[in-house]
């Protein structure tokens, strides 16, 4: 991600809440912005449309991420 930045092309990245506070975590320490869009825990256990739903509840975010000028 932080490459990606650097290189001024636009990217998000998708976590499990369950990953929050490490993810916020890690940018306070690397001082950057990581972009997360979180999905609902847990996955593993989700089936293929399941994983489909948890999709589609964080597409809009995920397409938000990536077009909005910061």
């Amino acid at each position: 991600m932080v490459e990606l930045d650097r290189r001024g092309l636009p990217a998000v990245a998708v976590f499990s809440e369950e990953f929050e506070a490490g993810v916020i975590a890690w940018s306070k320490l690397q001082g950057f912005d990581a972009g997360a869009v979180y999905v609902r825990h847990p996955i593993q256990p989700l089936n293929d449309d399941e994983v489909r739903g948890r999709a589609d509840e964080v597409f809009d975010n995920i397409v938000a991420a990536i077009t909005t000028p910061t």
